[in-house]
């Protein structure tokens, strides 16, 4: 299973995890509100970032963000 690394705030996290938990095998870190948040992936045994967004980002956003650059750079 693809392993994805969630840095964000609680709120954010528990959502994204609902809906990634699925496909990958999620690991999450929680920060403070107003940090900058990001989505990494193990790709070819490398953390690789795939998207940064700010703390109050649209759920819907993120994961149009998420969704496009993982299959860009999974196929890279």
């Amino acid at each position: 299973m693809r392993k994805i690394l969630i840095t964000a705030v609680e709120q954010i996290t528990t959502k994204l995890v609902e809906k990634l938990r699925h496909r990958y095998d999620v690991e999450v870190h929680i920060v403070p509100i107003g940090s900058v948040c990001e989505i990494k992936a193990n790709i070819k045994n490398r953390w690789v970032t795939i998207c940064r967004f700010a703390s109050d980002e649209s759920l819907r956003n993120i994961m149009t963000m998420f969704e496009i650059n993982y299959n860009l750079k999974s196929r890279q």
